[in-house]
């Protein structure tokens, strides 16, 4: 007979793969119901100045609204991040998206009765920003809920690939809608927030605030605690990298533009080159979303974040060398081809690095710093441009480029990034043969 103790062990079960993005319905829903806010808030936001200059022929009006919506979305962020940490974020969600939906159909009802004035359109535009500003970190937040850790890079590279589409038909359809009836891109707009909410309703969330650890001290003031996110970033070497990689990211990318389009202004064709110069960085956004959903996962982080650095710091001079449109539009095409993916990584490391109970805080905290930094590319740019060449402008803000990737590749922040792709199982080694019974005398 067989000695039963040599059998070989049975093998450890392997856990079951993840279910495929495209199957998860919580993850669907909550996609959609993201492009669906952000679809409205874009066709609205080319509407809303327009109707506030029809009704009172003040160019000053058109101004204050838009300065106003940006100025309650900073000031917004902070507090925001707060309640999506002392909330159930499901219901932050849904407030979201119905005091928005109520604002708008306000102003579809002032739009058909002739009813427009600024103090309405400031208050639109105010709730609008104030509701906005909880969606976003919240919708973060509750992604980790409905997708694996390993899932985390693909799927945030298809909200980058959402954004960009919304970002690309939102405008064009919201003046096409305008041109039909004025009141059409507002009344789109609250329809939008209302079928956001419904797919949020359908989201499996925990119903819960989000929970600390059981160790924790009670939470302090709201007004303490407004800087609870400043200073957990302010602690991590890596969450400090990425404010950097955004804000310089961005700081150099806006002046790039301005540049761009400022050139095309003085041109015969001008029209003509800026619409093919926006249309090549929407374009290769878009394209460079959806690849990134399977870079990701080839590639480890931080060796991607630096592939992106380089090459966009060696692309972007190239600018200064020609002003033919169609050069221009092949190098900020494939700037933009790019970023998607160190986008993808930075943000779903940032997003599985912070604990869920400070995810509204932190959030809010990176997205602030960018965000009140942005402004000033524009604002060096023009500065520069009174006094010197577009090719020497753009030849600086490269510089910020170059800058960036040299410090990413000496950053310890960046080291520290997690690695999110998916674990490969681990090779078992091959069972020992039974041992053979003795021989029958």
């Amino acid at each position: 007979m067989p000695d039963p103790t040599s059998a070989p062990a049975p093998l450890p079960r392997q856990a079951p793969a993840p279910t495929p993005l495209h199957r998860n319905r919580d993850y669907q829903r909550l996609w959609l119901a993201h492009a669906l806010s952000g679809f409205g808030s874009q066709a609205s936001a080319i509407a809303l100045p327009l109707v506030v200059l029809h009704a009172t022929g003040s160019v000053t009006a058109f101004g204050l609204v838009t300065f106003t919506e940006i100025l309650a979305s900073v000031l917004a962020g902070l507090p925001a991040g707060v309640l999506v940490d002392r909330l159930p974020r499901k219901l932050v969600l849904i407030i979201s998206d119905v005091a928005r939906a109520l604002a708008y159909l306000v102003m579809t009802a002032a739009v058909l009765t002739d009813r427009v004035s600024l103090a309405l359109a400031l208050c639109v535009a105010v709730v609008n920003s104030v509701f906005s500003a909880p969606f976003n970190p919240a919708a973060s937040a509750a992604l980790r809920h409905v997708v694996p850790r390993e899932q985390l890079p693909a799927a945030l590279s298809l909200s980058q690939a959402r954004s960009a589409a919304v970002t690309l038909a939102g405008p064009l359809i919201g003046a096409a809608l305008y041109t039909v009836a004025p009141a059409l891109p507002f009344l789109i707009d609250a329809l939008s927030y209302l079928a956001s909410t419904v797919c949020v309703a359908l989201v499996r969330l925990p119903a819960g605030r989000p929970a600390s650890s059981t160790t924790a001290p009670p939470a302090p003031s709201l007004v303490k605690d407004l800087g609870t996110g400043l200073r957990e970033v302010r602690r991590s070497p890596f969450l400090r990298y990425t404010l950097v990689n955004a804000a310089l990211v961005n700081l150099a990318f806006s002046g790039i533009v301005l540049v761009l389009i400022t050139g095309g202004a003085h041109a015969p064709s001008g029209g003509f080159h800026n619409a093919v110069i926006i249309a090549a960085s929407g374009a290769g956004n878009l394209v460079g979303s959806l690849i990134a959903a399977r870079t990701t996962t080839t590639l480890p982080p931080r060796t991607l974040v630096l592939l992106v650095c380089w090459s966009t710091a060696l692309f972007t001079p190239l600018l200064a060398l020609s002003d033919n449109t169609v050069a221009l539009a092949l190098v900020i095409g494939a700037c933009s081809l790019a970023t998607p993916a160190a986008n993808a990584v930075i943000s779903a490391a940032r997003l599985h690095s912070i604990p869920d109970h400070l995810q509204g805080r932190v959030q809010a905290a990176c997205g602030l710093i960018p965000a009140l930094i942005v402004p000033f590319g524009p604002l060096l740019t023009s500065t520069l441009l009174a006094h010197t060449g577009p090719g020497t402008v753009l030849l600086a803000n490269s510089a910020l480029l170059l800058a960036l990737a040299c410090y990413s590749t000496l950053s310890p922040g960046l080291r520290l990034i997690p690695d999110l792709r998916p674990r490969k199982p681990a090779a078992h080694p091959d069972p020992a043969p039974a041992a053979p019974a003795p021989a029958k005398a």
